[in-house]
């Protein structure tokens, strides 16, 4: 599968606060059918690894988890 830039946003906090006095949040969207061919259905439980600098996503795999 070819590779996807995303761009990092931010999203409004839920909050009636200005915001101004709240720091904004990070916000990284991810959508579309591609996710559904790349194996991550609706539904699917990920796991995600975090490092400086890079995150890797899974599916989790009930199967192997003991969870169905």
């Amino acid at each position: 599968m070819k590779p996807r830039r995303l761009r990092v946003s931010y999203q409004q906090p839920q909050s009636q606060v200005p915001l101004r006095w709240l720091a904004l949040m990070p916000f990284l969207r991810l959508q579309g059918r591609w996710l559904d061919r790349a194996g991550f259905a609706v539904g699917a439980d990920v796991n995600v690894q975090v490092e400086p600098g890079r995150l890797v996503i899974e599916v989790i795999d009930p199967q192997k988890t003991g969870t169905v």
